[in-house]
């Protein structure tokens, strides 16, 4: 029998449950507009476009050409839990969180796989993690990318030592499950080298006007940071200062300095540890229906930040 599947049509065993938000089935159809010539003159005119839409809520999620297959959020979990399955990672006790935001045109999924887990610097847990994305709306390929996630705080920590992606695909190709499966296993070699980057991350300390510098260019306040730092403000006043007030910012030095700090002390690990309560937690969104987008993009963003100011990176 071949491994050689069409895309996002595989038949997982059903362990996982429903499809949550992501439980809704699309349609794509020409793209049209309408031209007004006057009052009781109006043409129709058809482009080379096509719409895909939610049958449940007709919310446009996308507009592509002829030749882009779009695909149900649901049917890409669904192979993202063969590939899972598939792999050989101990799947024992898994767990799945499902969130879309731009009306389901951008989808998120997260695995815990407790069966793998290890014990952290600070003596926590962190389990092996798989974040699984999909968009209709071409902002991103199907992607599977490894993480971990804390026992204690439910952090999603961001791998910071190398490439996180473990597999790539498109919307348009056949699959191969045996080798994407087989691509999977490289996410326990992406553990244990971030296990060591944790370990240095520990013994590393980092001054608080370092650390304020990176949380400030995560919130994109950094060239006012740095103005306010050549002014004589200290590291912990300088929210106070900004031309606006910045949530996220507070945010990130409060978590540093009244959470972590007391129980990790001055180190690089308390500034990731922050930084990743920030991209896992802090919900300050006004449009909620992109939370989970906007979350998504705060985790990917905080990597080439994170590699630039910690030493162990």
């Amino acid at each position: 029998m071949s491994n050689v599947i069409s895309m996002f049509n595989s038949s997982a065993p059903d362990i996982f449950g429903g499809f949550g938000d992501a439980d809704f089935d699309i349609q794509t159809t020409p793209a049209l507009f309408h031209v007004l010539k006057d009052l009781d003159n109006i043409d129709t005119c058809f482009t080379d476009k096509y719409v895909t839409y939610r049958t449940d809520t007709n919310a446009c999620l996308g507009i592509h050409s002829v030749r882009h297959k779009a695909v149900a959020p649901k049917d890409v979990i669904k192979t993202a839990r063969e590939i899972i399955l598939r792999s050989g990672l101990n799947t024992e006790g898994i767990s799945e969180q499902i969130a879309v935001s731009h009306d389901g045109a951008r989808s998120f999924v997260k695995y815990k796989l407790p069966a793998h887990t290890y014990e952290t610097p600070d003596g926590d847990n962190a389990s092996l993690g798989l974040l699984a994305t999909t968009s209709i709306d071409s902002s991103f390929p199907f992607v599977i990318s490894a993480a971990a996630i804390q026992a204690a705080c439910t952090n999603l920590q961001v791998f910071i030592s190398g490439e996180v992606a473990v597999f790539k695909g498109n919307h348009t190709t056949n699959l191969d499950l045996d080798k994407a499966s087989r691509t999977i296993v490289k996410s326990l070699d992406f553990f244990e080298a971030e296990r060591d980057v944790w370990k240095e991350m520990y013994s590393n300390s980092i001054e608080p006007e370092t650390a304020v510098k990176m949380f400030a260019d995560i919130v994109s306040v950094g060239e006012q940071v740095n103005e306010l730092f050549q002014e004589g403000h200290s590291p912990y006043n300088i929210g106070n200062h900004l031309k606006r007030h910045n949530t996220g910012f507070n945010y990130l030095v409060n978590c540093y300095r009244n959470i972590y700090c007391p129980r990790l002390g001055n180190t690089e690990w308390a500034a990731y540890n922050a930084v990743t309560d920030y991209t896992t937690h802090a919900d300050n969104v006004r449009n909620k229906n992109t939370l989970a987008s906007v979350q998504f993009k705060r985790q990917q963003d905080s990597i080439a930040t994170l590699r630039k100011y910690l030493k162990a990176a």
